[in-house]
């Protein structure tokens, strides 16, 4: 199955699962090519950090898109992806949104979630 199969079936059901426990999903398409503990570093801990001093959510996850593999059969990162679980999705969007801007994440960031059974992708 692709990939973009998977996340529209994540997006898809994730909503009803986390929405019983008050939580949004959102996941951050970053357009840059950072090792995981890089991603970790710039974007991860201190997006976690920030969600928490407001009580809004935190970061639940992180990975990365790899291209298909090159004529030497090597792979790398096309973008990076971040995980947020939002309790208070009015009050955390725009803190999640301005942090990333403080954090150096390219204009063309993207942020996908489902809102009221809507897929929602909106640039950064």
């Amino acid at each position: 199955m692709r990939r973009s199969a998977i996340l529209a079936i994540m997006i898809a059901i994730l909503p009803s699962v986390f929405g019983q426990s008050g939580k949004q999903l959102i996941f951050v398409r970053i357009p840059e090519q950072l090792q995981p503990l890089d991603r970790g570093a710039k974007y991860e801990d201190p997006l976690d950090a920030a969600l928490k001093k407001h009580a809004v959510g935190e970061v639940s996850g992180g990975g990365s898109l790899l291209s298909a593999p090159d004529k030497n059969g090597k792979r790398s990162i096309e973008w990076v992806g971040i995980d947020v679980d939002l309790t208070n999705f009015e009050k955390g969007l725009p803190i999640l949104k301005r942090e990333l801007r403080r954090l150096g994440a390219p204009h063309n960031t993207v942020l996908e979630y489902t809102r009221d059974g809507k897929k929602i992708e909106e640039k950064l």
